[in-house]
């Protein structure tokens, strides 16, 4: 036979252990809720930051689009402002090249008018010659 206190103190055991796993399960239930809460805040938070950066990344973009588009730009002005010097550049290069053989010719035109003016046979002394006859007359 069993003695009669073992049956209540089974009951008051059971009972305390129940409670335990009550208390247990509660507890982590609060934890878990609370661990939700802030997933869910976080969660905010991520989605809030994640609009703002996109936000400044396609206002970035933008602004980097800009900025090709005006090198593109730029590029096809300084292009031809390039090939208009260069064709500048080939007009004066005629023109020197044209002048020099003009000067070349009109140096030449002088050393032979010189030559000439000193030769008494040249046209000059064929003046003197007679302008000396008509002062002796």
């Amino acid at each position: 036979m069993t003695p009669g206190w073992i049956g209540p103190t089974m009951a008051i055991s059971l009972a305390i252990i129940a409670l335990s796993f009550l208390a247990i399960g509660s507890s982590v239930l609060f934890g878990v809720l609370t661990i939700m809460k802030q997933v869910d805040k976080l969660k905010a938070h991520l989605a809030r930051v994640s609009a703002e950066t996109r936000a400044v990344a396609d206002r970035l973009k933008g602004e980097l689009d800009g900025f090709v588009d005006l090198s593109v730009e730029a590029r096809g002005k300084v292009r031809g402002a390039i090939d208009a010097v260069e064709t500048r550049l080939q007009d004066l290069d005629a023109l020197v090249e044209v002048l020099h053989e003009e000067a070349e010719a009109t140096a030449l035109d002088v050393a032979a008018f010189v030559r000439t003016a000193r030769h008494a046979g040249g046209v000059l002394g064929t003046a003197r010659k007679m302008m000396r006859r008509r002062a002796r007359d």
